[in-house]
């Protein structure tokens, strides 16, 4: 079975029309088990790819609570084709045109840990969706575009084509060394320093802060926001951190510079 699912996100990452129904259908016939109980074993595997930050089939929204055997195969499947793991373009289509289904709040402060089996919490270690994001340029560039675009959008549908017009791809025009990606606004006027992380995982995907982002972060927290773009390939949607980030993120050193004595 999951190596059909994998066969079916080939197809779907490639622009090939294929058909979920008629793959269920044939399923059956191998697996012996009820169309519902194979839809929600297709689920369970789109919910190991998202924990992965990993782009996954759309309409077989993530389903949780499986088993680790079905970890293991989906290890196989990314191991033999790595490739599973990285978005074929950097194009995304958002949920709505509803800022209210785009921009949503955080998530709860729970403790995922918690919520990860030890199998995928041994997958995720080995094929790490912070360091990976953090690595992918196109990605990022792209989520930092589509975020650009929003603000303008949204401040156009707010009467403000004037403010629209000053929205600054800062990362982009300027540099990357600001501490911020893009510079908006509130249809009031009140400036936004937005810091763009963008993921195809789920949206309490862990991701890498720079030393120079949390310096700015505190130095500028009533302009400050961290964006939180996630599942950029399967209709994205978003959410702000405002410092102080404590307050809302787990934050973990996890690399030094050091230098001989």
């Amino acid at each position: 079975m999951v190596d059909s699912y994998f066969e079916m996100l080939a197809s779907e990452r490639a622009g090939v029309r294929y058909s979920k129904a008629e793959n269920r259908r044939q399923l059956m016939k191998t697996v012996h088990r009820s169309e519902g109980s194979i839809e929600r074993k297709l689920q369970n595997i789109s919910a190991v790819l998202d924990m992965l930050g990993a782009q996954w089939i759309n309409g077989y929204k993530p389903l949780a609570h499986y088993q680790d055997a079905l970890v293991a195969a989906v290890e196989r499947n990314v191991g033999r084709e790595p490739s599973f793991l990285y978005p074929t373009s950097e194009d995304t289509q958002p949920l709505s045109l509803n800022d209210d289904a785009i921009l949503v709040p955080p998530p709860s402060f729970a403790d995922l840990d918690k919520m990860l089996t030890p199998a995928v919490r041994r997958l995720v270690g080995k094929f790490d969706p912070a360091e990976r994001d953090a690595r992918n340029r196109e990605l990022g560039k792209a989520g930092e575009k589509f975020v650009v675009e929003f603000e303008r959008d949204r401040l156009r549908r707010a009467g403000r084509d004037d403010l629209a017009a000053d929205v600054r791809w800062v990362s982009d025009l300027d540099g990357d060394g600001y501490g911020y990606d893009v510079r908006s606004f509130e249809p009031d006027g009140r400036e936004r320093l937005l810091e763009i992380k963008t993921t195809c995982g789920h949206e309490r995907t862990a991701f890498w802060l720079t030393r120079r982002e949390v310096d700015v972060a505190a130095e500028r927290s009533e302009l400050y926001r961290i964006r939180r773009v996630f599942h950029f390939r399967n209709s994205a949607q978003m959410f702000e951190v405002a410092p102080p980030l404590e307050d809302q993120l787990f934050m973990t050193p996890t690399t030094y510079a050091a230098e001989p004595r």
